[in-house]
């Protein structure tokens, strides 16, 4: 039923198949997991915080802006231009994640916070879109069904919090703001990511300075505030509004946009294991459906079933093929090659051996082709 293949000969064409062309496309996709690890822990520090929204957003963007200039001296940047002349650095940097936090706040103070938490994580599917938009790849249909998925299983667990609390259209409205928000602050980043640390603590400087500003005009004056306070939101600036901002930036740069805005859905499910982990939230179903949705929209997104279906037809005649020393047909080469497949999906770019699993696509065009000129004789 199987093949009979030395296990040497096993290892050394899977070992082969999985060596990756650029160690970046890798550290790009650990960048953007560590990115919503750090979104994911949000809650539970701000739930530490008892200070009015836009103070810790001042306070948290302060901590990021001197954490940036550490980094930045630390690491030996050279200097780059300093972007206060470019518009793009106003009106998405700043602009953009100053949006985002003003309404997304804006709209928690108006509504049901599960709802309106609900509304603001349409912003995924719409970065996607842009993006793609803005590559020339138009729209595809895998990425809609597979973000559609992956909302409806977390449209469960984000309404499971429902208190019960009056939803008004400025809610909604505020909330599907904060979503448009940081679509124009992600693709800033995508565009600016190259300009270096400088940049983020220019755009951190700033929209700290403007939610100080929004702070005096809209909120109350704090009477009591102790150190753990100013402490935890020193922390939100180092962690989920520093750090997190700086890798989301390099992901950006560095993986595919499909596969990333797959991996934000994933913040609301890692906000509750970690509620689940201190004690202030139990593991109920809704969360098991939302790791369960999340993680089939990334397969959704990252594969198409008819590719793989001629794929594993093929790779079943050649196995089942008499008399081939696959070690001698189908040799893996050890050596990094110059030349790579032409393979069109999102994941990084492979270095295809020439046996599978994972060179497939030329090698399966060739096959067919033998196959086909074969049959007509």
């Amino acid at each position: 039923m199987f093949p009979k293949i030395p296990a040497t000969e096993a290892f050394r064409f899977i070992y082969g198949g999985y060596r990756m062309r650029s160690s970046h496309s890798v550290i790009g996709l650990l960048a953007g997991l560590l990115t919503v690890i750090l979104w994911g822990s949000l809650p539970v520090l701000r739930n530490l915080v008892h200070l009015p929204p836009m103070l810790t957003a001042a306070i948290a963007m302060s901590s990021a802006a001197g954490f940036a200039q550490v980094l930045e001296r630390w690491m030996h940047e050279r200097k780059s231009p300093v972007p206060f002349r470019d518009w793009r650095f106003w009106v998405m940097g700043v602009g953009g994640l100053t949006g985002a936090l003003y309404c997304y706040f804006l709209a928690l103070g108006e509504g049901d916070p599960a709802r309106v938490t609900l509304v603001t994580y349409t912003w995924p599917l719409g970065f996607v879109l842009v993006a793609d938009r803005l590559a020339g790849r138009g729209l595809r249909m895998r990425t809609l069904l597979g973000a559609l998925v992956a909302f409806s299983g977390l449209a469960p667990l984000i309404l499971s919090s429902d208190e019960g609390i009056s939803t008004s259209p400025l809610a909604y409205s505020a909330g599907l703001a904060a979503g448009m928000s940081w679509i124009l602050f992600s693709l800033y980043l995508k565009d600016n990511s190259r300009s270096g640390l400088k940049n983020y603590k220019y755009i951190f400087a700033c929209v700290a300075g403007t939610a100080l500003l929004l702070h005096g005009l809209f909120e109350a004056s704090v009477e009591r505030a102790t150190y753990v306070d100013w402490l935890m939101a020193a922390s939100i600036g180092i962690g989920p509004y520093g750090l997190a901002f700086m890798t989301w930036g390099y992901a950006l740069l560095r993986s595919p946009t499909t596969l990333l805005g797959i991996l934000t859905y994933f913040v609301p499910v890692i906000s509750s294991l970690f509620l689940v982990v201190v004690g202030l939230a139990s593991p109920n179903l809704q969360l098991i459906v939302a790791v369960v949705a999340v993680l089939a929209s990334a397969v959704i997104t990252q594969t198409s079933l008819s590719m793989k279906w001629r794929e594993l037809k093929v790779f079943h005649h050649v196995f089942n093929e008499p008399g081939v020393n696959m070690s001698r047909k189908y040799a893996v080469s050890t050596e990094h090659e110059s030349s790579v497949s032409n393979v069109r999906d999102n994941f990084p770019a492979l270095y295809m051996p020439a046996m599978p699993p994972l060179g497939f696509m030329d090698w399966s065009r060739q096959q067919l082709t033998r196959l086909l000129t074969k049959a007509k004789r």
